[in-house]
């Protein structure tokens, strides 16, 4: 028996480490791409910092999934998680589009708190 929890340790361990690196390419396969195509086009992005922004939100969407699958439901894991996701996409948002203000942002980010108040009390 204990063989059997032994193997699907390991076999956890290995899925794992493939999902993360799986998710690493993409990012670099991405980033690789999106370079090409402004040199290109000429097309400037002069806040191309952001786009790491992007990496944790990457790895929150991923672990909040296998959360999912391991589960059935969502926990307050991965709803801590999304609200981070958010936050880091709307953070990212100001720098990438200049439309975006800080004054239009941090009220969303009351909301969001509001939010993780009250789904944190349910619990």
């Amino acid at each position: 028996m204990s063989n059997n929890f032994d193997e699907l340790k390991e076999n956890e361990k290995h899925s794992s480490m493939g999902n993360s690196s799986t998710v690493m390419a993409i990012i670099f396969i991405i980033v690789g791409v999106g370079l090409i195509v402004s040199n290109i086009t000429g097309f400037e992005f002069d806040n191309w910092w952001v786009l790491f922004m992007f990496i944790p939100v990457a790895m929150f969407i991923r672990n909040i999934y296998m959360d999912y699958q391991a589960n059935g439901r969502l926990t307050s894991a991965s709803t801590g998680a999304i609200i981070a996701s958010i936050a880091i996409v709307l953070v990212a948002s100001t720098f990438v589009f200049e439309a975006i203000t800080w004054s239009m942002i941090w009220p969303v980010g009351l909301i969001f708190a509001g939010i993780s108040i009250f789904l944190g009390s349910r619990s």
